[in-house]
């Protein structure tokens, strides 16, 4: 291939990847974002409906810690991707078969959702590895920035078209239940997204098999650095300690407040609105900030935001309430990413991102079983989710200090920048 080719398919696969990006997004907006509400339409309880929405992720994330052995049988990031893609989009067929059939059990559901988070967490360290090579050192920020607008929008897009139709109950073609038609939906999108990503560009001598390490090795990335131990083990409970009332915001909307599905879909929508704001203070601000300081400035805003829920159920503080966290959840995601990643050499990528995802999810599921094992013991009624968000908001405080007071716990090496993506595909 002359080098004319090889910036012709570059410049192709970047397009290409902004693509997969939107469908992606879609696929998420319409599908895994309406999974809590279907879990409880089906009859689940509010606490297993919480635990639905966070148990998978730990079965995924130990799935995908075998990503590097198969991938080492594949012999290729892109063939890897390509099938994992494919998977996740199968784990939507038998959601469109029992939401206009029949319900399936919570461990049913457990099992189809461990599918889908298993295959989206295995594309993820490849999928990095891949972009690596493909995106040019000065343009990363610019292309990262703009994939990061173009999912905002597609995610935007699936939630709002998602709220609309079950809130009017618009159903599509044999489908007598509207899950069904958004199920179906984010199934279409993610095998549209595959076929995308089949046609990007990948050379074979990218692919490194020493890059590719057993669960082992894996962990030396972190253990070798005394730096990432102490950032590490300070997220952690931080990480637990936001989850203990995460995952049943959801359920309070629905089950305790009552919101119809346009009024969810409102809610949802207004925390990316927060998250967007974020994303453009932070281009306009004429003040460049450390990455530290822009993690800092989230943590701090998301440690109260669970008190938020005490004082009003009227829609219009809800809304505000959820732009305000969007906001502050948009510095964490952006400040947590370049701090961390962003200097994380190519042959690093596999394994740090891999034990990154097992590390976050545990520290989700640890935290959401706290939740669930208060809210089990006591009758489920608004005022104990008040006691439940405001233990939450005081862990988050608690666990918030040790991990913002000392900018030293955490050095940015010199070299390479590359904006990470921690849920790609």
């Amino acid at each position: 291939m002359t080098a004319v080719d090889h910036f012709s398919s570059q410049r192709k696969s970047l397009k290409l990847s902004l693509i997969d990006a939107f469908l992606y997004s879609l696929m998420v907006g319409a599908g895994e974002t309406y999974l809590p509400a279907y879990a409880l339409s089906i009859g689940l309880s509010e606490v297993f409906a919480g635990i639905l929405a966070t148990l998978p992720l730990v079965s995924g994330a130990f799935l995908q810690l075998f990503a590097p052995q198969v991938l080492k049988k594949v012999g290729s990031a892109k063939n890897w991707v390509v099938f994992s893609a494919v998977l996740q989009a199968s784990s939507f067929v038998p959601l469109v078969y029992f939401a206009d059939h029949k319900a399936p059990g919570f461990w049913t559901l457990f099992l189809i959702l461990t599918l889908y988070w298993g295959a989206g967490f295995s594309i993820s360290p490849a999928w990095n590895y891949w972009m690596g090579h493909l995106v040019p050192e000065n343009e990363s920020h610019q292309f990262f920035s703009r994939r990061s607008r173009i999912s905002q929008l597609g995610l935007m897009i699936g939630l709002i078209g998602g709220g609309v139709a079950l809130h009017n109950h618009v159903g599509m073609g044999p489908f007598s239940s509207v899950f069904a038609t958004l199920f179906l939906f984010a199934f279409v999108c993610r095998i549209i997204s595959s076929v995308v990503l089949s046609r990007k560009f990948f050379r074979a001598e990218w692919f490194l098999e020493e890059n590719l390490v057993g669960f082992k090795k894996t962990w030396e990335v972190f253990l070798k650095s005394p730096e990432k131990r102490k950032f590490f083990s300070k997220l952690f409970p931080f990480i637990l300690s936001v989850y203990i009332s995460a995952p049943f915001v959801t359920p309070y909307m629905l089950g305790q407040l009552k919101m119809n599905y346009g009024d969810f879909m409102i809610a949802i929508v207004a925390l990316l609105v927060g998250k967007v704001l974020a994303s453009f203070w932070l281009e306009k601000n004429k003040k460049p900030a450390s990455a530290f300081q822009i993690f800092s400035w989230g943590v701090i805003g998301i440690c109260p935001a669970p008190l938020g829920w005490i004082f009003s159920e009227n829609l219009y503080y809800i809304i505000g309430l959820q732009i305000l966290s969007g906001f502050a959840w948009g510095l964490y995601e952006v400040g947590l990413a370049l701090i961390f990643f962003n200097n994380l050499r190519k042959e690093e990528k596999v394994s740090a991102i891999t034990i990154y995802n097992l590390i976050n999810s545990l520290g989700i599921i640890m935290g959401t079983l706290l939740g669930a094992i208060f809210l089990n013991m006591t009758k489920l009624d608004r005022d104990h989710y008040v006691m439940l968000f405001a233990m939450a908001a005081a862990f988050r405080l608690l666990t918030s200090w040790a991990l913002v007071r000392d900018r030293s716990q955490m050095t940015t090496p010199k070299g390479k920048t590359e904006p990470f993506q921690s849920r790609v595909g």
